[in-house]
């Protein structure tokens, strides 16, 4: 690995204020899966006195970059609206609370004030308090609706890798539209399982799973190794990263891929653990008829390292 050194000095002519990626660090962009334990890897990387991550986990700076992701830029200047209509006019200390989640929504706001192709303010952010961190980590699980041309620019940055966290194709899509429900809230146990039903029909019937692009691996995949070589991806399962028996080798293995010492993990400390809700077994068969395709590239891609649990 590169000795750690700061930030080069910026070249003649260039914005005030631009961040220039450390020259010994290398970046890591995990980019899903969308309910695959990426929030449990976020929490383990940053014990690491290797990684410097942000505290906020999702980013989301490609993605809405890129168009694909306004949902997420309109929440968080929604955000800051809410947040500005609470202070008060009177001093004191009153409006210490909505102040300090102001800045921290204007911060992330800020990111996107660059211009297309342009990541200053971006980088800015991300390098916040890096204090020689070999790895500079980016876990934003949308990311793995982009496309190849996105992927080659976030490969520029310090000689980026890329992490991937594979789920059970049903087991993830269910877990999505629970979640989704949930998001919602305000439903009794059984609404809400009737809520998860009819929203997973709604997908199936409107022929919108065989190309929901987090469900599809094979695509993501495909983009980002058309703009990234394969030594520098490292896909990892989840089912893998929860069970105690092979959750330590899993991670380090990650460790070793990101060259940083081998990290601990406690399987049993999920983050971010979904509400649990049975799949019904007529919903299984055809939400896994649906998504056969996927089985399909997975299982010729990976052949004996897929996990058990992605059962026929």
């Amino acid at each position: 690995m590169d000795p750690v050194t700061g930030p080069p000095p910026l070249p003649q002519g260039a914005p005030p204020g631009a961040a220039r990626f450390p020259a010994g660090a290398r970046m890591l962009f995990g980019i899903g899966a969308q309910k695959a334990g990426t929030s449990w890897l976020h929490a383990l990387l940053r014990r690491s006195a290797e990684v410097h991550a942000p505290p906020s986990k999702e980013l989301h700076y490609f993605d809405v970059m890129a168009g694909r992701a306004d949902e997420a830029l309109r929440l968080r200047v929604e955000q800051a609206r809410v947040l500005a209509g609470r202070l008060s006019a009177c001093p004191g200390p009153a409006n210490r609370a909505a102040l300090r989640q102001l800045r921290e929504t204007a911060e992330l706001l800020e990111i996107y004030t660059g211009a297309p192709g342009a990541p200053g303010p971006y980088l800015d952010y991300l390098l916040k308090g890096w204090a020689g961190q070999r790895i500079v980590a980016d876990i934003t699980p949308a990311y793995a609706i982009l496309d190849t041309p996105h992927f080659a620019e976030m490969a520029a940055i310090g000689r980026a890798r890329f992490l991937f966290v594979l789920r059970d194709p049903v087991a993830r899509i269910w877990s999505q539209v629970r979640m989704a429900v949930a998001a919602r809230g305000g439903s009794e146990p059984g609404a809400r399982a009737a809520a998860c039903r009819d929203r997973a029909i709604h997908l199936l019937e409107s022929q919108r799973l065989p190309g929901l692009g987090r469900s599809d691996y094979a695509r993501t995949l495909a983009a980002l190794e058309a703009a990234v070589p394969r030594a520098r991806i490292h896909c990892c399962f989840h089912e893998d990263l929860v069970a105690p028996e092979r959750s330590a080798a899993t991670v380090a293995a990650l460790c070793r891929f990101l060259g940083i010492p081998r990290l601990e993990p406690d399987p049993h400390r999920p983050v971010n653990r979904g509400a649990a809700l049975p799949l019904p077994p007529d919903l299984e068969a055809r939400l896994r008829a649906a998504l056969a395709p996927q089985y399909e590239a997975m299982r010729a891609r990976f052949g004996p390292a897929l996990p058990a649990e992605w059962r026929d």
